[in-house]
């Protein structure tokens, strides 16, 4: 599971969205709001779970976040906020709870220095884990209030969700995991992020398509 939150917040958070604007520059204007959480998350996991390597992970994915949007001309602009989905909003809000309870968890895992952690390049596994917790509380959210990131954050926090589930479904004992009643929640959960997304982005298109 250590291994497999890792795996989800480098690829479909990160990795995910630097590919998209590599080959679709248009789409940059949410790759960049993922990445700005992302980098955020991390950034707030240093402190939270006393892990100072996880720090320079942030700061990395900072700047290539600061780069692209100063080479895009982008800003990430909150007053733009506009066009909301009350049924994402919602989902969004059931699923936020228990992702911060999960990313307090792995914090405090960080902190104890437990002996069934994992470790790569100096950075303990836990203190990443619980930052994916926190970036899969708030993306939905904002996706929830922003049309404009309906395409990519439901997607890959959808599919993250749902591959953790499953990881921790096959082995329910990992450390990091979550038992196997919350690994089919995390599973259902989403694939109904990325089901409810997708209706609405059809949804909008019909509105356009349609005026009046």
């Amino acid at each position: 599971m250590l291994e497999a939150g890792w795996g989800v917040l480098f690829s479909f958070l990160v990795a995910v969205p630097l590919l998209l604007v590599a080959v679709r520059p248009s789409t940059a204007r949410p790759t960049v709001v993922q990445l700005a959480v992302a980098a955020a998350a991390l950034a707030v996991s240093a402190p939270v779970a006393n892990e100072v390597g996880v720090a320079a992970l942030a700061a990395v994915i900072a700047v290539e976040t600061a780069v692209v949007a100063t080479l895009l001309g982008l800003a990430w602009d909150l007053r733009e906020a506009r066009d909301v989905s009350v049924p994402l909003l919602a989902l969004g809000a059931v699923g936020a709870g228990p992702w911060l309870e999960y990313a307090f968890q792995m914090w405090a895992a960080n902190r104890g220095a437990r002996f069934d952690s994992d470790v790569t390049n100096g950075v303990d596994h836990y203190s990443v884990q619980g930052a994916l917790g926190l970036a899969l509380a708030t993306l939905p959210l904002l996706a929830g209030i922003r049309a404009d990131l309906r395409r990519l954050v439901p997607a890959c926090c959808g599919v993250a969700a749902a591959y953790l589930g499953l990881v921790s479904y096959a082995w329910p004992d990992a450390a990091g995991g979550f038992g196997r009643a919350w690994s089919v929640t995390a599973m259902a959960w989403g694939v109904l992020l990325v089901a409810v997304a997708a209706v609405d982005v059809v949804r909008a298109r019909v509105r356009i398509a349609s005026p009046g």
